[in-house]
């Protein structure tokens, strides 16, 4: 296995956030991907259950991003909202709304994700790591596949054992 077949294969795959990130980011997850089969495969059967179970949790970008509106979400409303009723309601000072807009700003970055497959955040995201569904479960077929034991051909079948091959009736 190599980067390159990794490359090829994510390429197939229609996938937004790929689109949008630069390309040695993607390349970089590629061969990180490559290098963590490449390595699983080398440590044996064990190591690739231990890491197909470390795949099931591990968040993709779209996860995190939700994750990260809603906490930065959630502070900023918050903290908008108690400046804002800190203010009297017909007071002679103007209500302090900033951290409102900051608000809106996110939400505005989550539509834009949602419509278009990229927004600001993800470009901070997809440099620290974090990978597209796509980019996991190729990692989970390469370990499925270097798992599961190659089906016999019929030349092995003859040397192997000596019963029919699976089209003939024995009677």
């Amino acid at each position: 296995m190599t980067e390159a077949l990794v490359q090829t294969r994510l390429q197939h795959v229609a996938d937004r956030v790929r689109d949008h990130s630069p390309h040695y980011i993607n390349r970089r997850i590629a061969k990180t991907i490559d290098m963590t089969v490449q390595h699983c495969i080398r440590q044996g059967r064990e190591a690739i259950v231990q890491r197909l179970s470390e795949l099931d949790r591990e968040w993709d970008i779209d996860r995190v991003l939700m994750a990260n509106v809603s906490i930065a979400g959630g502070v900023t409303y918050a903290l908008g909202l108690q400046r804002f009723v800190q203010r009297p309601l017909f007071g002679l000072g103007r209500r302090r709304t900033r951290l409102l807009y900051v608000l809106g700003a996110q939400l505005g970055f989550l539509l834009l994700h949602a419509t278009v497959g990229w927004c600001p955040p993800l470009v901070f995201w997809r440099r620290m790591g974090v990978r597209t569904k796509s980019e996991i479960e190729l990692e989970r077929r390469l370990l499925l596949e270097a798992l599961e034991p190659p089906l016999p051909t019929e030349k092995t079948w003859h040397t192997e054992s000596a019963g029919p091959p699976s089209g003939q009736v024995v009677s």
